[in-house]
């Protein structure tokens, strides 16, 4: 199932410095199939856009996983 983030997502649209390889299979894995492992998507559904880092790929569950455990212990 298509990520319905796609539109504005800057990884998607190649607006990040990535290797073309891992970023076409990383595209496969969580834009193209399942987004709900997306570190992106993660933090954009808790936290909304504005708290999605402009440096966070896909795999960094790790990074957003404490972005919205930080956000939301405020």
């Amino acid at each position: 199932m298509m990520c319905e983030k796609l539109n504005n997502c800057l990884f998607y649209h190649d607006k990040m410095p990535m290797e073309k390889g891992i970023g076409s299979i990383y595209k496969k894995k969580y834009c193209e199939g399942n987004n709900q492992l997306c570190a992106r998507y993660m933090v954009f559904n808790e936290l909304g856009e504005a708290f999605v880092p402009i440096s966070l790929f896909p795999n960094m569950t790790d990074v957003a996983e404490k972005i919205i455990m930080d956000e939301k212990n405020k």
